[in-house]
């Protein structure tokens, strides 16, 4: 029997060879995935490197080093991942889409969910392509499918990738933390669900018992708030992002609690436990048994588990679960209280046996907050055996602000990036309702699997008590905490700030704590320096140069002027519809390139994929005017822009805006054309600087007359943006004859292929990524910025 150590000088001690296995199994992982099809010489060569480390009698850690690497190419290598050329044909058209669709998550323009033995193919019949998992996007549904199906629909493939704007965390990560490559779009009126048996395995039964929990629910709960957030952590249906209870504890830094996460299968342990014991101590005292408290924890880890897995096993939970029972078997089978060796050898499986999970936010927050529990809390110096009651509780309420503190801020990078935003609250709400709600929420939530599961009517009454009780505390938490806040949208971090600054955390962690020193510092200094590492634009000096940037927020358009000087001019803010582009794309764009306000917001024309996101960026940004066309009603372009009325200004053709040296001329207003068709009212505009010229002429479609007459001053230089997002039946080619451009962007990538093809020096397709003209008059610089294009290898991506 290998002989455990009973105690530690500090966490984590002794654990590197095991993350020098995990690097390099990570490494052998990676290295096939880039591969490709060539996988087998790279498992060839690994097997023929462990066979001479083995043959040579090199160190032991060598030849472990070399097996695990191997190990980490053939996990690779099962991956059923599908080639490009096989799928490519299925990405321009309209496409059939046949799999099976477990259950659906709602969103803000209908629901999501992942289809499982996706097959695609054309209307005929000619060709199909299994795809594996894949995951579906239904829009304008009423409600997400809540029990196993079998969906056929029509719709559009597209390859899970990246928009390609700056500062943007690659959307290939989370795609592959999923285990999907492509997804499928379609409306509910496209898609048809077929009901299917139930299965017999294990999951299913749980599955089974959740359905028969969420119809339980509705007769017994209601659907308030309370209601709605119990439902969350019994069942896992979290509400859409826009609800007012997931936007009020997202603000406070509690949006952990929703759903059954990892604390709150901690918190369902530790309270299930603590009842067990003392029942226990009930029994010693009425009958004069033995000493039964370590028996407590034994008790309580498969009711934990059967929790979990009555809640459909989400991952976080049982990753939660798995660190508990490996924590309890240790202590009861060595005498070993060692929370850090359970942490890094559920890390370990975790990763080895889900390597793509180190790309999941739900791991990275779920890991990276344990990890600073641990380090701060295990192998710690004990409070004296004498000391009072109250000092007692003044060291516990302590210890919580400060594991409320550390978890915080030591997860800060991982979050901001992935979810753009500070909540300045957090430690404060998470200390002062976190027991509160995590509490009361677990125990109803466990009754309700219970009553729910067993239809047991009788326990409907505490379960709906718990609902009313919740909705109460979290009308509390509204009213005490101003509806959320102190919550601050953050600029786009890109991969580098919150990998830097998180890894330096986790080492001055580890440095603090084995120089016995208190390791919370840390986790402080890292926060503050991934805040200061993205706010570090809003300190330079205005550029003295022009730039122009298109920005890629799907269908619509947006276009950010930075003059010289620093003055700004926005130009349409991307749709609403099916996500708001403005808070998503076009703020963080703002924030991260250091604009603090607007001078000019420019909606070019009353549609929706041009003017839904003005919402977002006039509630972030002080907006100091608004053009639009003449003709078009005010109220055409949202209630957002109609509220201010006072900044509008109606633009007419020939007027002109200066800053900085460069101009912007209004071309057209629509004003002649057809009063009918929106896209014929747009604005067209023309930015001006020393050489370069950008035109910019909205969605008309009757060709570059709306434009009028185009002077060519000599040595002047044209960037073109071709009308209506690149459409083929907006001319065009017209208007490359009429521009004579030296750049061509499109977003439609029809116009570079086949008849469309557009004649010019350069051509840019914007669904690449983002698109930067930058001049200072006279030198003129075009940049794509596009996605990195590892990841496009790693996936398999076209």
């Amino acid at each position: 029997m290998v002989a455990l150590p009973r105690c530690m000088d500090y966490p984590f001690r002794g654990h590197g060879p095991l993350y020098l296995l995990l690097l390099a199994y990570l490494a052998g992982f990676f290295l096939a995935l880039a591969a490709g099809s060539v996988w087998l010489p790279v498992a060839a060569g690994l097997l023929l490197i462990s066979l001479l480390a083995a043959c040579l009698r090199l160190p032991p850690m060598a030849v472990a080093l070399s097996v695990i690497s191997l190990c980490g190419v053939l996990a690779a290598g099962r991956l059923p991942l599908v080639e490009p050329d096989d799928a490519r044909r299925f990405l321009e058209s309209e496409v059939v889409l046949h799999g099976i669709v477990e259950e659906g998550d709602p969103t803000e323009a209908g629901w999501r969910g992942a289809a499982e033995d996706a097959q695609v193919s054309f209307f005929d019949g000619s060709g199909s392509a299994d795809l594996g998992k894949v995951l579906l996007y239904v829009r304008t549904a009423d409600a997400p499918v809540c029990q196993r199906s079998e969906v056929r629909a029509t719709g559009r493939l597209h390859p899970v990738r990246s928009r390609g704007n700056p500062g943007e965390i690659p959307r290939e990560w989370s795609a592959m933390a999923m285990g999907v490559q492509y997804v499928f779009s379609t409306d509910s009126s496209r898609a048809v669900f077929l009901g299917r048996d139930e299965g017999k395995g294990i999951l299913d039964i749980f599955r089974s018992a959740r359905r028969r929990t969420s119809l339980w629910m509705d007769r017994h709960a209601g659907r308030s708030d309370g209601a709605l957030y119990l439902r969350s952590l019994t069942t896992g249906e979290v509400p859409p992002s826009s609800h007012p209870m997931v936007a009020l504890l997202r603000k406070t830094g509690l949006a952990h609690l929703l759903a059954i996460s990892g604390v709150n299968v901690a918190i369902f342990f530790t309270v299930h436990s603590f009842l067990v014991r003392c029942a226990l101590w009930i029994f010693r005292r009425r009958h004069g048994s033995p000493d039964l408290n370590r028996a407590s924890t034994l008790l309580s880890v498969p009711v934990c588990w059967a929790y979990v897995l009555m809640a459909g096993a989400p991952v976080p939970a049982v990753r939660s679960a798995g660190m508990i029972t490996l924590a309890v078997l240790l202590w009861n089978a060595f005498g070993v209280r060692g929370a850090d060796l359970c942490w890094t050898l559920l890390f370990f499986l975790t990763v080895v046996s889900s390597p793509l999970q180190i790309f999941s936010p739900s791991f990275l927050l779920s890991y990276g907050a344990t990890f600073f529990l641990i380090a701060t809390f295990a192998a710690r110096p004990r409070g004296e055996e004498s000391e009072t009651m109250i000092l007692r509780m003044l060291r516990w309420g302590r210890d919580a602000l400060l594991a409320s503190a550390v978890a915080f801020l030591g997860t800060l990078p991982a979050s901001a990036a992935f979810f753009g935003a500070f909540s300045a609250g957090a430690i404060l709400w998470n200390l002062l309702f976190g027991p509160i709600l995590g509490t009361a929420g677990v125990a109803g939530a466990f009754l309700a699997a219970v009553g729910g599961a067993f239809s047991i009517d009788a326990l409907g009454v505490p379960v709906r008590f718990a609902a009313q009780g919740l909705t109460r505390a979290l009308s509390l938490l509204a009213a005490v905490s101003g509806d959320g806040w102190g919550y601050f949208p953050l600029p786009p971090s890109g991969v580098l700030a919150p990998f830097c600054c998180a890894g330096a955390a986790v080492l001055g962690t580890i440095l603090f704590r084995r120089r016995g020193r208190k390791p919370w510092p840390a986790a402080l200094v890292g926060a503050f320096g991934f805040l200061l590492w993205i706010h570090l634009p809003y300190a330079a000096l205005p550029d003295h140069r022009l730039t122009v940037t298109a920005l890629n927020v799907g269908k619509g358009a947006a276009h950010v002027v930075s003059f010289p000087g620093g003055r700004c001019m926005l130009i349409d803010c991307g749709g609403a519809a099916h996500g708001d582009a403005g808070e998503k794309v076009v703020a963080p764009f703002l924030r991260g390139s250091g604009i603090r306000n607007v001078d000019v917001l420019v909606l070019t024309h009353p549609h929706e994929d041009h003017f839904g996101g003005a919402k977002a960026v006039l509630e972030e940004f002080p907006v100091g005017e608004i053009w639009i066309p003449e003709g078009p009603p005010l109220s055409s372009f949202g209630e957002a822009v109609a509220q201010r009325a006072s900044l509008v200004r109606r633009k007419r053709e020939g007027e002109v805006f200066s800053a900085g040296g460069a101009e912007v001329a209004v071309k057209g207003s629509g004003d002649g054309g057809n009063r009918i068709d929106p896209n014929e009212q747009s604005l067209l505009l023309e930015v001006r600087f020393g050489k370069l010229a950008v035109w910019l002429p909205g969605d008309v479609e009757k060709g570059p007359d709306a434009w009028g007459k185009a002077e060519a001053p000599a040595g002047e230089k044209r960037v073109l943006f071709l009308p209506h997002h690149g459409s083929a039946g907006a001319k065009p080619l017209s208007w490359v004859a009429a521009a004579r451009p030296f750049a061509v962007v499109s977003q439609n990538r029809n116009c570079f292929t086949g008849e469309n093809l557009v004649p010019s020096p350069e051509c840019f397709l914007l669904e690449n990524g983002a698109f930067t003209v930058r001049s200072d008059g006279s030198t003129i610089y075009f940049g794509h910025h596009g996605g990195s294009l590892i990841w496009k290898r790693i996936w398999r991506l076209p």
